[in-house]
């Protein structure tokens, strides 16, 4: 792994037992005298930095989960998912009890505040007689926690972790995978078993889009009995939610409980002012008058008022800093309308204590009106977005490339199902044209947050079953995963990279079909 500070390699060293000879020792050679250190476990993504010790820890039906008791409160919604988690991987369940430190046989959670260059995601994975998970927050910890299950199901009897120390922390703070909700409904209990599935691979942003309709039910003279949904379902907008499926208050908690447990972020998405037929049916005043009837009429006053009256409806429904306003794929002719309420929505969004993200429609969309750049720019498409250009501007950026990462299901143009082993061999969130090298970023460059993939259920009504989604989605979360924590690990190359998925497993305490 790579190098690190001997202030780290000493306290690995010591932590194993070794102690150094001289200032001047390698606590490395030093090791490699006494014992063949054990390699890298399995684990998806793969650990950042791993230091090998010698010998296994190894769980028994007496081992406990302990709590750091300055910090148990904050822990204990890990440690409970945790115990559950473990329950079901290993048969036993483990009592959580607050204790000061590591006993043999247990696992301990705490917090690390000396090592600051974890950020709010990377955490310390110590393998002794006990195994330690230590970082600078909750999530972190709760990583360290997918990290031991992995390990612990790689081995055929679920009960032993090498011994070793680990840093494991990603590369970009920006993993997401959005998903349509707006033509196909999908249960909760989905919803949250979605969530379970990708944070066994570090995922920690599932954006829902609640709302679109048909491609073609805008252009249709018969436009409002087109199919078109909003998925948010409020007394405050009685018969705006669509009657084949929506979430109320009480579900959207619900789901946002379950996914703060398990370090993910839901960002809700309402896309205005195109997509938008369910709006433009509630309210038909409301629609272009002389463009598609999916397009708002942005020379109307009354349509912000509108958007901004749901918004502030259902943004107390969720707990994220950051909401996507959509703004992707408006008619072209309008583009000076199109910026100005794009900043007018940012605007509000800021009033409200929010930031912004938007799907890229820049580049397509030329105007003299200079755009926001405190916005987060979902790069979707290089015709609509350049992202170099983009990047220049100075906006921050996600990779959520249409060639590359959106899924279809059923349909002959996009992915039906996505490329992974291209992606695993010659995709980097930087990249967004495989063959046109002067749309890609530079590696590192810092605007560049992540990436996410996209499933779009074009094909409406049963042409799509909830299954058809889960089992697109599998196979990538592993490689994306991957790809934005640690990067391609050199020397394994695809086919060793499934294996490792296998050995790893799904996701514990999840009912997907597959």
């Amino acid at each position: 792994m790579k190098n690190h500070s001997m202030f780290w390699l000493t306290m690995v060293f010591s932590s194993l037992g070794f102690a150094l000879l001289s200032p001047l020792s390698s606590p490395i050679a030093f090791a490699q005298q006494r014992f063949a250190p054990n390699p890298a476990p399995p684990v998806v993504p793969s650990l950042r930095e791993w230091y090998g010790g010698s010998g296994s820890f190894t769980l028994g039906s007496s081992a406990q989960i302990l709590l750091d008791p300055v910090y148990a409160a904050q822990l204990q919604s890990t440690a409970l998912v945790f115990q559950q988690d473990l329950a079901a991987e290993t048969g036993f369940w483990l009592p959580i009890v607050d204790a000061p430190n590591a006993g043999a046989g247990t696992f301990f959670l705490t917090f690390h505040p000396l090592d600051s260059s974890l950020g709010s995601e990377g955490y310390l994975f110590d393998v002794s007689d006990a195994v330690t998970i230590s970082a600078q927050t909750t999530n972190g910890v709760f990583y360290g926690t997918r990290t031991a299950l992995q390990i612990l199901h790689a081995n055929p009897a679920h009960r032993t972790i090498p011994k070793g120390f680990a840093r494991d922390y990603p590369s970009y703070p920006e993993r997401g995978f959005m998903l349509d909700l707006g033509r196909k409904f999908v249960p909760l209990n989905v919803l949250e078993d979605y969530v379970r599935l990708m944070s066994w691979y570090k995922f920690n942003d599932f954006q829902l889009h609640f709302n679109d309709n048909s491609i073609t039910g805008g252009k249709s003279p018969d436009w409002q009995h087109q199919y078109a949904a909003f998925r948010l379902n409020s007394p405050a907008f009685p018969g705006l939610a669509a009657a084949d499926g929506s979430y109320t208050e009480a579900q959207i908690r619900e789901l946002v409980q379950v996914a703060q447990q398990h370090a993910v972020t839901i960002t809700p998405e309402i896309d205005t002012p195109a997509h938008s037929l369910a709006l433009t049916q509630y309210r038909p005043d409301l629609a272009s008058p002389q463009d598609e009837k999916d397009f708002l009429d942005l020379g109307n006053p009354a349509t912000a008022i509108f958007v901004h009256a749901l918004w502030q409806t259902f943004l107390p429904w969720f707990s994220t800093s950051q909401i996507n306003m959509g703004m992707d794929e408006y008619a072209t002719g309008d583009a000076d309308r199109f910026r100005s309420y794009i900043n007018a929505s940012d605007d509000f969004f800021r009033q409200e204590g929010k930031t912004t993200r938007m799907w890229g429609s820049l580049t397509g969309m030329p105007s003299a009106i200079p755009v926001h750049t405190d916005i987060t720019i979902e790069d979707w498409n290089n015709t609509w977005e350049n992202p170099v250009t983009t990047v220049r501007q100075g906006f921050r950026i996600i990779n959520a490339n249409d060639a590359l990462l959106y899924i279809v299901p059923h349909a002959s143009y996009y992915h039906d199902f996505l490329d992974t082993q291209l992606l695993y061999t010659s995709w980097e969130p930087y990249i967004f044209d495989l063959n046109n090298p002067a749309l890609n970023l530079q590696p590192g460059d810092p605007h560049l947050l992540g990436g996410t993939f996209s499933v779009w259920n074009d094909k409406l009504g049963n042409v799509v079953s909830v299954n058809d989604i889960t089992v697109r989605i599998e196979p990538v979360l592993p490689v994306l995963g991957e790809k934005m924590w640690s990067g391609t690990v050199a020397g394994t190359d695809y086919t060793q990279f499934e294996q490792i998925v296998q050995q790893v497993g799904f996701a514990p305490n999840t009912n997907l079909m597959l």
